[in-house]
């Protein structure tokens, strides 16, 4: 009877326009969840979730992050609405800035990629200067994945009980990775003799690199999480846009500075811009969320965040249930199968370029870019035709898999052709099917890498942070292995693109057979 007199009174207030309809339908699906869930409890049985999302009824572009919680944290249900939260009601309110986050998000990860590569271009001068073998440069280049890898997971365990959560982690990820940057340009000050003490400081700044890329990757998955469902797509993949745009501008801009000043001012600058952005993001970045951010401590009318602390949410990350959900997993298998082909085309394309087609290292290096910045463009275009789907009307599942699909087997198709009939087609034709196939790639910023997000926009980071780390762990037997297959084949076309075409094949195959965006 109780739920007869709701539904009635929903019914008047939505034709009478008295509320919107957004509030409507909002507190429906709760309080037939709600009236589920009591149900069930009273007859002895289970919940038939496991892991219940229930959104406030707030406007959409407003809305925080979701929760994944348990059932027995089922957080109260607010029915008020702080005036802060109406988006069109007049100046003077604490509205989000969504626009200046995603581009501090974008620059944020521009930085982290232009750190990784750096190194890549500076190492011949400085394992020249120093006398380094070819091993010891294998080991200075994997010392930042060992960073990388071993901080994600604690870090999105750390920033659920941070003060200012995802908002201070990112700030002091950037910061250590600004200051492993640093340590690399001490180097300048060595003796050249002094190889073995130059090798350890360069392993140990590297690894400083890591550190802070991987304290910093689930603070960016926790800050898109926080997007408005109508523009996630189109934020995501203007922030994961920074990848490449941070990789295209290294591999440009490092040989021209290196040949100007010197190997250490690359070093130098880009440490310069790191400390830069993080004096900026401390000072603005509460700005920028406004009445969106999560990690406010007030919890008035009078208060800027929108989401408030309930007493029975829990501080912690519930392990137990992201480890047992098969959507989670598929987004694991998935983007280690991405990185697989990211990686893979990242250590050995300025090699087939020089040795394969025989180019010179002027215009290996503008090959080289074109790729990276061409798929940085692509990105946002991509992210902005994913979000007009969503509004017309489309599944948010069809969505993630249509372009992860042109990601995964457009590519991969591209591949193939290198592999195969390229070297007849010559080295122009095998270029721009190079270049075919990153843009296509870029198709992934609204599939994959929106999928943590629409599974769980309050974990979102912690799911970022356990699918990257799958994702740093698979291409390193892969690089090898796809040494090994070019030697054994002698050709760089079958060695590295076949086998960069089958994990990307595999990796579109997982996708469409497991993916889910259903709130766990």
């Amino acid at each position: 009877m109780r739920a007869i007199h709701v539904a009635g009174a929903l019914r008047f207030a939505t034709r009478r326009r008295t509320v919107p309809l957004g509030l409507v339908f909002s507190a429906s699906a709760c309080l037939i969840l709600s009236q589920v869930s009591d149900s069930s409890r009273r007859a002895g049985r289970p919940s038939t979730a496991r892991l219940l999302y229930c959104p406030p009824p707030w406007p959409s572009r407003t809305a925080p992050s979701g929760r994944l919680l348990s059932r027995s944290h089922r957080p109260r249900l607010h029915t008020k609405v702080l005036p802060s939260q109406v988006e069109n009601s007049g100046t003077g309110l604490n509205l989000p800035k969504w626009d200046m986050l995603v581009l501090a998000l974008f620059l944020a990860y521009a930085l982290c990629d232009l750190d990784k590569v750096n190194l890549s271009v500076a190492i011949l001068p400085i394992a020249s200067r120093f006398g380094l073998t070819e091993s010891d440069v294998g080991v200075a280049s994997s010392a930042f994945f060992w960073g990388y890898m071993l901080t994600q997971l604690p870090a999105a365990q750390l920033q659920q009980t941070l003060p200012g959560g995802a908002l201070t982690t990112l700030a002091f990820g950037v910061l250590v990775q600004s200051l492993g940057t640093v340590g690399t340009a001490v180097l300048d000050t060595l003796a050249v003799d002094q190889s073995q003490t130059a090798l350890v400081i360069l392993c140990v700044s590297r690894c400083f690199v890591g550190f802070g890329e991987g304290i910093g990757l689930p603070a960016i998955g926790a800050l898109i999480a926080l997007l408005p469902s109508d523009r996630r797509s189109s934020g995501t993949a203007v922030t994961f846009a920074g990848s490449t745009t941070g990789v295209a501008l290294g591999l440009l801009a490092c040989p021209f500075l290196i040949e100007a000043f010197g190997w250490p001012v690359i070093f130098w600058s880009f440490a310069a811009a790191g400390l830069a952005w993080t004096g900026w993001w401390v000072s603005s970045s509460s700005e920028y969320l406004g009445s969106a951010n999560p990690w406010s401590k007030e919890c008035d009318d009078s208060s800027a965040a929108v989401q408030c602390r309930v007493d029975s949410e829990p501080n912690g990350i519930p392990w137990a249930m992201i480890l047992q959900s098969p959507a989670v997993w598929s987004v694991v298998a998935t983007h280690a199968m991405s990185n697989i082909g990211f990686y893979s085309l990242l250590s050995w394309v300025p090699s087939w370029y020089s040795k394969g087609l025989g180019l010179s290292m002027e215009m290996a290096g503008v090959c080289a870019f074109l790729p990276y910045v061409l798929g940085s463009l692509a990105g946002p275009l991509v992210g902005q035709l994913a979000d007009k789907l969503l509004a017309e009307g489309w599944e948010t599942l069809s969505v993630r898999r249509l372009f992860q699909s042109i990601a995964f087997f457009g590519s991969a198709t591209c591949m193939v052709l290198n592999g195969t009939v390229g070297p007849s087609l010559g080295t122009w034709a095998q270029v721009v099917l190079l270049v075919l196939a990153t843009v296509m790639k870029s198709c992934d910023r609204s599939g994959l890498f929106c999928t943590h997000a629409d599974l769980s926009p309050r974990y979102a980071g912690t799911l970022l942070a356990l699918s990257s780390t799958a994702g740093a762990i698979a291409p390193i037997p892969v690089i090898s292995f796809i040494g090994q297959l070019i030697d054994a084949t002698g050709s760089f076309s079958m060695g590295l693109f076949l086998a960069v075409a089958a994990a990307q094949t595999v990796g579109g195959i997982i996708y469409l057979a497991t993916s889910s965006t259903e709130r766990q």
